[in-house]
C-alpha cells in the first residue's frame, strides 16, 4: 500500500510540473485574430508561452506557427519512463 501510494504522488507531482513547462491553453485559443501564428501580444495569455517565447519562435520571426508551438509543446514535455507496478503488491 505504502508503494502504491509512493507512486501515485510521484505521478500528480509529475503532472503538475508537466503543466509548468508547457503553454496551458491551445494554439487556437491563443491565436486571437486567426491568422496562423501567436505574436508576442498574444501569447501574454499564457504565462509559460510568454516566458519561453524566444523558444518556442525557432525561426525568430516574431511569430509562433503552428508547427513550431507543436515542437515546443513536445520538447517540453517529460521524456520519463512509466512507472511499472511492483507484482509484489
Amino acid at each position: 500500500m505504502k508503494h502504491l501510494i509512493l507512486t501515485a504522488a510521484a505521478l500528480l507531482a509529475g503532472t503538475a510540473l508537466a503543466g509548468e513547462t508547457m503553454a496551458s491553453m491551445s494554439f487556437e485559443s491563443l491565436d486571437k485574430n486567426a491568422d496562423g501564428v501567436i505574436s508576442v501580444s498574444e501569447s501574454v495569455a499564457d504565462k509559460t508561452l510568454s516566458a519561453e517565447f524566444a523558444t518556442a519562435d525557432a525561426n525568430s520571426d516574431g511569430a509562433v506557427s503552428k508547427e513550431e508551438f507543436g515542437k515546443w509543446q513536445a520538447s517540453a514535455k517529460p521524456q520519463a519512463e512509466p512507472v511499472k507496478p511492483d507484482p509484489a503488491q
